[in-house]
């Protein structure tokens, strides 16, 4: 019964922490300087092909960028409140980032199933040194829109009301 127990408090101990990824050791709390002066930048498309780019960042008052992946149960789950803050905030550039995984049709289909509609990206540009900060997800950070990370990043998952006093809080 112990070891029953056990198993159950350390499922929902991960559940609720977010989803860990082993390949990295970084700490997840660097600091938005440790970016460097490049600041955001990427060039790449989106899981279904499209270009995308941060030459447009400057339309936004603010950018988010939260990195997930399919086989992550709090990444999916938060999918369906971040797409409402999408929809709520047109002035906010919502990107998510397909994370520590290449399953390009496993995301297609949680992007279906959660019927998000802002756009999913592949890493690439700043963004693959952005995944080396982390070693859970999901990971979510801020940019304002020179491209310059303008909070501590956010792990773990949050619900709308949450992401919604978060963004408040970050808009100018």
């Amino acid at each position: 019964m112990k070891r029953w127990f056990a198993f159950l408090l350390a499922a929902l101990l991960l559940m609720f922490a977010g989803c860990a990824h082993s390949q990295t050791d970084q700490n997840a709390s660097e600091s938005a300087d440790s970016q460097g002066e490049a600041g955001l930048s990427f060039d790449t498309v989106t899981v279904f092909g499209d270009p995308i780019s941060t030459e447009n960042l400057h339309e936004y008052d603010l950018v988010i960028v939260n990195c997930w992946a399919e086989w992550c149960g709090p990444c999916v789950g938060e999918m369906p409140e971040l797409e409402r803050i999408h929809q709520e905030y047109p002035n906010v550039l919502l990107i998510g980032m397909l994370s520590f995984s290449d399953n390009v049709d496993g995301a297609k289909a949680t992007i279906s199933d959660t019927g998000v509609t802002y756009p999913v990206i592949l890493p690439a540009g700043t963004l693959v040194k952005l995944l080396e900060r982390f070693d859970a997800i999901p990971s979510t950070v801020f940019y304002d829109n020179t491209g310059k990370e303008i909070s501590d990043p956010v792990i773990g998952s949050r619900s709308y009301e949450e992401w919604k006093a978060i963004i408040e809080d970050l808009l100018p």
